[in-house]
Parts: structure tokens; C-alpha cells; sequence
């Protein structure tokens, strides 16, 4: 177990022996949360942003599986491809 002080701003440092096996490194944000009577952190991991043209979406219109996208952007790439053609 590693114990550490919560310091007057609530600031604390993570032991290493935590940070080395999760991946942690300084810049690293980590999402807090209180759950069933635990703090419990999580690194947050960046997102890829993958830019779509029409020829990138399948004909059935179902991305595959964990892409996501924002509807205001897919409206939009339709319109400026209609205006090249």
C-alpha cells in the first residue's frame, strides 16, 4: 500500500510505484470519482481525430465500431463536397 499526505490545496503526489504500472507521466490527466466508498482515478487517454470525406463512410452508412462522429460535421462535409462538384 502507498500512503500519501493531502497537502493544504488538496494537491497530493502519486507514489511512483502507482504511476509506473498505469502509465502515468507528468502532463497525464487523470478523471476522479467517488465510488461505492473508493477514490478511484483513471488515466485519460487522447483522442484520435480522423477527418471523413463521403468516400470514407460505408454505403449501409455504419461506421465501424468505436468511430464516432458529430452529425453538424457530417452535414457540413456533404455540403462542401456538393459545392466541388
Amino acid at each position: 500500500m502507498s500512503a500519501t499526505m493531502v497537502r493544504e490545496k488538496r494537491q497530493t503526489t502519486l507514489p511512483n510505484d502507482v504511476c509506473k504500472p498505469a502509465g502515468i507521466e507528468p502532463g497525464d490527466q487523470i478523471d476522479w470519482r467517488f465510488e461505492s466508498g473508493e477514490l478511484r482515478g483513471r488515466k485519460l487517454m487522447p483522442v484520435e481525430i480522423v477527418e471523413l470525406g463521403l468516400d470514407d463512410v460505408p454505403a449501409n452508412g455504419i461506421l465501424p465500431r468505436g468511430m464516432k462522429f458529430d452529425p453538424k460535421d457530417i452535414a457540413a462535409a456533404i455540403r462542401e463536397e456538393r459545392d466541388e462538384r
